[in-house]
């Protein structure tokens, strides 16, 4: 004989208190990541395109990273930076923003692994796990256009 497992959110009595929360765990996760990513952003302005090419570079002269992949990534960063922020703080399409942002973080922890900084690789876990609850808690975002 089959049971139906209902989850937490399924029961009436606490459905919508746990949902209300669930609204704004994400409401701070976008927040959070969002601000982590403009921060980050406007860090590297100053530097412009030149400067963040150049400064990756020196980071990863002596990695196995090919030079032209860690380039593309610094000529780049910057706008994936202060475009995900935007996206995350709009609330449009939440979980695709989540999904992108997760993708980013992990692709500079491992950048950070190979540049042999470990402390700042296992930072940037930390932060794709608060994506991961991000994403997790985007479908109880009630602040967000377009599903």
């Amino acid at each position: 004989m089959q049971q139906d497992v209902l989850s937490p959110a399924d029961y009436p009595a606490t459905a919508e208190p746990l949902k209300r929360r669930l609204h704004w765990v994400s409401i701070l996760m976008r927040l959070s990541i969002g601000t982590l990513f403009l921060c980050a952003a406007i860090v590297k302005t100053p530097l412009g395109i030149p400067g963040i090419t150049a400064y990756y570079s020196s980071l990863f002269d002596h990695s196995l990273l090919p030079g032209f992949l860690v380039k593309t990534h610094a000529a780049l960063i910057l706008f994936f930076e202060y475009g995900l922020a935007i996206w995350l703080f709009s609330g449009w399409r939440l979980q695709l923003a989540w999904k992108i942002g997760c993708l980013l973080l992990v692709s500079l922890a491992v950048g950070m692994i190979f540049a042999g900084k470990y402390d700042v690789a296992s930072a940037n876990y930390i932060y794709v796990f608060l994506c991961a609850i991000g994403l997790f808690s985007s479908e109880f975002d009630r602040w967000q256009l377009g599903r």
